[in-house]
C-alpha cells in the first residue's frame, strides 16, 4: 500500500525518495544560481560548487599615488587568491603612460598570487605612469575579476649633468633623488678654462661651482666653462661649507682690474672671512685682479641652528616649515588667466585639483601637487605633502603674526608707505597698509622685516618694492590679516603670508611666496621663488 509517499511493507517503511529528490535537485540548482549571482562573479564553464571570494588585487609595487618611485622598476600586482596565468599577459596587465601603453613582459612569480611587468625600455624619471588589471583576469577556477583595478604612481626626479663646452671641464652629482632632496652638482673647470655658471633650460640658476638646491623634478644642469684667454685672469670663488651660503664675482678679467666680490650667508649661518687668495672680513670686498685667483668664503653655522636666530638686522625668520618648498600654496584653489610664468612647485589642499583653473603645465617650472586626481595633466597626487605644507603655513603665519621681539614700529606712516625707505624690523598695524608708487627697503643680505597688517593690503598699479644693500626678498614676509591686492605692473618682493584672497592683476611680477589660506588668483603673472 502506498500512503503519504511511503510503501508499507511487512510493518517496514522504505522511504521512495523519489518526489522529494526531484525536488532537492530543483532547490539545489537554484541555491547555485543564486551563488552566481550575488557572488557577481563571472564563469565561463561550469566547474563546480564555488568556493572563496571573486579575485581581487590586494596590493601593487608601486602602491598607488606612490611618489619617488625607484628607477629601474619592475612593477608587481598581488591578487587574493591563486590566478590562471594564462589569463594575466599583455592585454589584462597593462602599464600606460597618459594613453601611451609601455611595451613589456608579463610573468608569474613562485607565488601563484603575484605578477610581474617588466618593461622593455626602463621607465622615466619624474613621470607619471598607470598601471591596469583587466577584467580578462582570472583565478584557477576560471571566476574573472568584476571590475578593472587601475592604480597610479609617479617615478623619482633625476638630475643630468653636462659641460659646455666639453673640454671646458668636468661635473659631479648626477643620479635619482626624491623630491625635496638637497642635492648638489659640482662643476670642476679644466686647465686653460674657468667656471662661469650652471644653466638651466638656458637660464641662469648659480653662479657657485658647487651648486646646492632642493630637487623638485627633472633638472639637466649645464655647467658653463670659458677659456681663459690670453692677457685675462680668472678669478674663481667658492663656499665652504657649500650649504654655507653663496657667492657672487667670479669671472674673466683683464690685468689692473678692480672687482668687488661679496658672499651672502645661507639662514643658520654665518659669515667669517676670505681664505685662499684673499683674507680679511669685509663683504663686499674689492681685490685687485693681477693673476689667477682662488678664493673661498668661509661660512660658520649659528649655535642653535637657523630657526629663531638672525645673523643679520630684524626678526627672527619665520619658519616656513615645509611650506617653503612652495611658491604658491593655497587652500581654496587657484585661477589663471594664460599666460603666466610661475618658478618653483604649487599646490592646493584640502580643495580638490579641480579647483587650479586656467593654469597649462608648461607655465609652471616645478610641479602641480594636488590631493586627488583632478587639475592639470602634469599634476603629481601627494595629499600628505600638501596637507602637511598647509599645516606648516598656518602654523608660520600664526608665529609670524605673533611676533614681538624686538619692539615692533607700531603705525608706521598711518599704512601709507609711498615713498618710504625701511631698515630691516618688525612693523605692525591695526589698519590697512597701501603702497601706491615706490617703497625701499634697505639692508643687508640676512637682515629680514615682518609686516604685520591687521586689514588689507594694497599695492598700487605700477609700484614697485625697492630691495637695496644687498636685501634679499626670502627675508621678507607680509602677514596679512586681510585680502592682499596687488596691481597692474606692480614689481613686488617677499613672501605674503595672507589669512584671505591672494589676487594678482595684469602682468603683475612677484619675486617671493604666495602663500594664502583662500584663493590665489593670477592673470597673465610672473612670480619667482626666492
Amino acid at each position: 500500500m502506498i500512503k503519504n509517499n511511503f510503501l508499507l511493507t511487512n510493518t517496514t517503511r522504505a522511504f521512495t525518495s523519489r518526489p522529494y529528490s526531484k525536488l532537492y535537485h530543483i532547490l539545489g540548482s537554484l541555491l547555485l544560481l543564486m551563488a552566481v549571482i550575488t557572488s557577481g562573479c563571472k564563469k565561463d564553464s561550469f566547474t563546480g560548487e564555488i568556493i572563496g571570494l571573486c579575485p581581487v588585487v590586494v596590493s601593487t609595487d608601486p602602491a598607488n599615488l606612490a611618489v619617488d618611485v625607484t628607477l629601474p622598476k619592475v612593477i608587481t600586482a598581488t591578487f587574493n587568491t591563486d590566478m590562471a596565468p594564462l589569463t594575466i599577459n599583455k592585454t589584462t596587465f597593462k602599464i600606460a603612460q597618459g594613453s601611451t601603453e609601455i611595451s613589456g613582459t608579463v610573468a608569474p612569480t613562485a607565488s601563484g598570487k603575484t605578477f610581474s611587468f617588466t618593461p622593455d625600455v626602463p621607465l622615466l624619471p619624474f613621470t607619471m605612469y598607470t598601471g591596469t588589471i583587466t577584467t580578462g583576469a582570472k583565478d584557477t577556477l576560471r571566476t574573472a575579476m568584476v571590475a578593472d583595478y587601475v592604480w597610479t604612481f609617479t617615478t623619482i626626479p633625476q638630475l643630468s649633468l653636462s659641460s659646455s663646452p666639453p673640454a671646458g671641464g668636468t661635473t659631479s652629482g648626477a643620479g635619482l633623488f626624491a623630491q625635496g632632496s638637497t642635492v648638489t652638482a659640482t662643476a670642476t673647470a679644466n686647465p686653460g678654462f674657468v667656471f662661469t655658471n650652471w644653466t638651466n633650460n638656458g637660464t641662469v640658476v648659480s653662479g657657485n661651482a658647487s651648486y646646492q638646491f632642493a630637487m623638485d623634478g627633472n633638472r639637466a644642469l649645464v655647467a658653463n666653462f670659458s677659456p681663459v684667454a690670453a692677457g685675462t685672469f680668472a678669478v674663481i670663488l667658492s663656499s665652504n661649507p657649500i650649504a654655507g651660503g653663496s657667492t657672487l664675482g667670479s669671472g674673466l678679467y683683464s690685468p689692473g682690474t678692480s672687482v668687488n666680490i661679496s658672499a651672502s650667508a645661507n639662514i643658520g649661518y654665518t659669515f667669517t672671512g676670505w681664505s685662499g687668495d684673499a683674507s680679511g672680513t669685509a663683504n663686499p670686498l674689492t681685490i685687485l685682479v693681477n693673476s689667477n685667483k682662488n678664493i673661498v668664503a668661509n661660512f660658520t653655522p649659528i649655535v642653535g641652528g637657523g630657526v629663531g636666530v638672525v645673523p643679520g638686522v630684524g626678526p627672527a625668520p619665520v619658519n616656513l616649515g615645509t611650506a617653503g618648498n612652495f611658491t604658491i600654496l593655497t587652500k581654496s584653489g587657484i585661477t589663471n588667466v594664460f599666460q603666466s610664468a610661475i618658478t618653483g612647485n604649487i599646490g592646493t589642499s584640502p580643495i580638490s585639483g579641480a579647483a587650479i583653473t586656467g593654469l597649462s603645465c608648461p607655465e609652471v617650472s616645478g610641479i602641480i601637487y594636488t590631493v586627488d586626481a583632478a587639475g592639470p595633466a602634469c599634476r603629481v597626487i601627494s595629499k600628505t605633502l600638501v596637507d602637511n605644507a598647509v599645516s606648516d603655513m598656518e602654523t608660520a603665519y600664526t608665529t609670524a603674526n605673533g611676533l614681538t621681539t624686538p619692539a615692533p614700529v607700531v603705525g608706521f606712516a598711518a599704512g601709507n608707505l609711498n615713498g618710504q625707505t625701511l631698515p630691516p624690523g618688525l612693523y605692525k598695524w591695526a589698519t590697512g597698509v597701501s603702497i601706491t608708487t615706490e617703497i625701499t627697503l634697505s639692508g643687508g643680505a640676512n637682515d629680514t622685516w615682518v609686516f604685520q597688517i591687521a586689514q588689507d593690503l594694497t599695492v598700487n598699479n605700477s609700484a614697485i618694492i625697492k630691495l637695496i644693500g644687498g636685501a634679499q626678498a626670502k627675508n621678507i614676509v607680509w602677514v596679512v590679516a586681510g585680502q592682499s591686492v596687488l596691481g597692474t605692473n606692480v614689481d613686488f618682493s617677499g613672501v605674503i603670508l595672507s589669512k584671505e584672497l591672494i589676487s594678482l592683476n595684469t602682468n603683475a611680477k612677484v619675486t617671493g611666496r604666495l602663500l594664502s589660506q583662500k584663493q590665489v588668483t593670477l592673470i597673465k603673472n610672473t612670480v619667482i621663488q626666492p
